[in-house]
C-alpha cells in the first residue's frame, strides 16, 4: 500500500515540476532575449544530451553492458536511416535483426 502511494506523490511531483518549467518558459519568454549565436549554442546542446543518451543506452543496461547484439541492430538501422529508409522500416529491421542474434545467442 505505501509502494502504491509513493508511486502516486512521485507522478504527482513530476507532472507539477513538467508543468511549471512549460509555465515559466511562456512567463518568462518576454523577459529574457538570446541572440542567435545563444539560440544556436542551446540547440547543439539539447542535440548533445540527446546523443549521449543514445550512446549510453545502446551500450549499457542498467550497469551492465548490453551486449552485440544490440550494438548491432543500432549500427545497422543508423546505416537504414543514413539511407534515408523511412522510419517504421528502420525500426522493423533493427528490432527483427537484434532479436535473430539475441535467439542465436549472440548477446
Amino acid at each position: 500500500m505505501i509502494n502504491q502511494q509513493l508511486i502516486l506523490i512521485g507522478i504527482l511531483l513530476l507532472a507539477g515540476g513538467t508543468y511549471m518549467i512549460r509555465y515559466s518558459g511562456f512567463y518568462l519568454a518576454d523577459r529574457f532575449s538570446f541572440s542567435s549565436n545563444q539560440k544556436q549554442m542551446f540547440s547543439d546542446a539539447a542535440c548533445v544530451l540527446l546523443f549521449s543518451l543514445a550512446v549510453l543506452s545502446t551500450f549499457f543496461n542498467e550497469s551492465t553492458f548490453s551486449g552485440s547484439s544490440k550494438i548491432i541492430g543500432v549500427m545497422v538501422a543508423l546505416i537504414f536511416a543514413w539511407k534515408k529508409y523511412s522510419l517504421i522500416v528502420v525500426i522493423i529491421v533493427a528490432v527483427i535483426l537484434t532479436a535473430l542474434f539475441r535467439y542465436i545467442g549472440l548477446s
